[in-house]
């Protein structure tokens, strides 16, 4: 998945912004328990006030029914617990909600010193094992401090309100990730969508279609790139327009002086009855080079008129087991000439499909030519054929050389000569290019692949065709 440049663009933006939420997350959750702490701890400051200023005479008397009664008639929110003592240190008055804030004589808590002390004190700390919440005042009574009121909450109690403020942050956190998971899919899409149109485009451009074009979308660099590519396409169009032209025209001019060459080849072996051996050796070198300047010619006319789509396909029903063994007996000759034995093999009902019999003999001679030319004396050439799961093949396996992986992709291009790799014989490179597009124009597929112990297996693939009803 992630080799797809959308889904690394959404990756990175995901990875930053869901660092950014985790960070912004935990310092909301802090702040927001740190700023609720201090609010209770306010509060328990007001009330620790109002507390002393109930129990001002009180306190101040020292008398203890006077300072519980006092306390006790008295309404305090959030029931905290409440200790009061006098300047001494003992206690008037001891309400305590929670087991751990209750004290015995003396009270030694560094709260209450301060209180005694003259001053305020709010925080929090650790009372009995539990987290406490507190809040100490002096009680000053005539102007001297009388004692002190402390008052304190368990941040157990607190607990609620610290998880509601968690678990609100943390939805507020998902939702805003769920929220840019969709806003990052549809930028990554918006920028990616446009390059991987551009890479599909290349591909089929690059695969012969050159009439592919992207549309522009946007007006920045991404609309300036397909811009670019669609000049590219068109003059890459308007560039194979000329060379197929060209190509054409020359063959069409050659074709007429190679057939006087011919023609003057064939005079001048009529003119010398019984030449001295050079001669005769120089003869038949000049009519196999005549002769091969005229087979290129053919191709090249063959190749011209395949592409510009002027090859008109009679498609019928054709059993290839019968094209094949026309081709096969052939090529016999020749085959026994250069010491390679050439197979056929299939089965027993032979393989329908649907094509231009003329053509596919032409893929077949082309095929075997190929392999006849790079198998050496003694080697086999194989033609089998096969039916499966709907489709018709042809398999042509020589015991050659085999080719170069470097060179595989690029056997089927138009002049290309795997020399190299092979035997070292040359020829024009047009025989395989001419197959490839005869073979794709019939709705088929062509591909070559070395054999394990060694030599090159093509693959012709075609759409089985339906079969005769069996006579009887």
């Amino acid at each position: 998945m992630f080799r797809h440049i959308r889904w690394r663009l959404m990756a990175t933006y995901m990875v930053v912004i869901l660092l950014a939420l985790l960070f912004l997350g935990v310092h909301l959750a802090r702040d927001s328990e740190a700023r609720y702490m201090a609010q209770v701890e306010t509060g328990l400051l007001a009330q620790a006030r109002l507390v002393a200023v109930h129990v001002r005479d009180a306190v101040g008397a020292r008398d203890t029914t006077r300072t519980q009664a006092e306390f006790a008639g008295v309404r305090y929110p959030g029931s905290p617990s409440v200790i009061i003592v006098d300047r001494a240190g003992a206690i008037l008055a001891n309400y305590a909600a929670h087991p751990a804030l209750r004290v015995k004589e003396p009270v030694h808590r560094e709260a209450v010193a301060l209180a005694l002390g003259g001053k305020e004190a709010a925080g929090s700390a650790e009372v009995g094992g539990v987290r406490v919440v507190y809040a100490a005042v002096p009680v000053v009574a005539d102007g001297n401090v009388a004692g002190a009121v402390y008052a304190g909450l368990p941040v157990v109690e607190l607990e609620e309100q610290i998880r509601h403020i968690r678990s609100f942050v943390g939805w507020t956190v998902l939702a805003t990730l769920l929220w840019a998971v969709l806003v990052s899919l549809l930028l990554a899409r918006r920028i990616a969508g446009p390059i991987q149109e551009m890479q599909a485009a290349t591909a089929r451009i690059a695969a012969g279609d050159l009439g592919q074009r992207v549309p522009v979308r946007t007006a920045d660099e991404l609309g300036d790139l397909a811009r670019s590519l669609n000049y590219m396409a068109a003059e890459l169009e308007r560039l194979d327009a000329t060379r197929r032209e060209f190509v054409a025209d020359a063959s069409h001019e050659l074709r007429t002086p190679v057939a006087n060459l011919t023609v003057a080849v064939e005079a001048l072996c009529d003119t010398i009855p019984s030449p001295d051996p050079a001669s005769a050796a120089l003869l038949d070198a000049v009519g196999q080079e005549v002769e091969r300047l005229r087979s290129l010619v053919g191709s090249l006319l063959d190749l011209s008129a395949v592409e510009s789509g002027r090859v008109h396909l009679h498609l019928v029903p054709v059993d290839l087991e019968d094209v094949a063994a026309r081709v096969v007996e052939s090529f016999r000759p020749r085959g026994a000439q250069h010491g390679v034995t050439l197979d056929q093999s299939g089965p027993p009902r032979g393989v329908r499909v649907h094509a231009d019999s003329d053509r596919m003999e032409q893929v077949l001679s082309n095929l075997l030519d190929n392999a006849l030319k790079f198998t050496p004396p003694g080697g086999r050439v194989t033609v089998t054929l096969g039916e499966r799961r709907g489709q018709a093949y042809v398999w042509v396996e020589d015991t050659g050389p085999g080719i170069l992986a470097d060179d595989l992709p690029h056997i089927f291009d138009r002049f290309f000569k795997a020399d190299r790799s092979r035997s070292g014989r040359h020829g024009a490179g047009l025989g395989l290019a001419i197959a490839r597009r005869l073979v794709v124009a019939q709705g088929g597929q062509i591909s070559a692949e070395n054999r394990p112990g060694g030599g090159t297996k093509f693959t012709v693939t075609l759409p089985s065709g339906p079969r005769e009803a069996a006579a009887g």
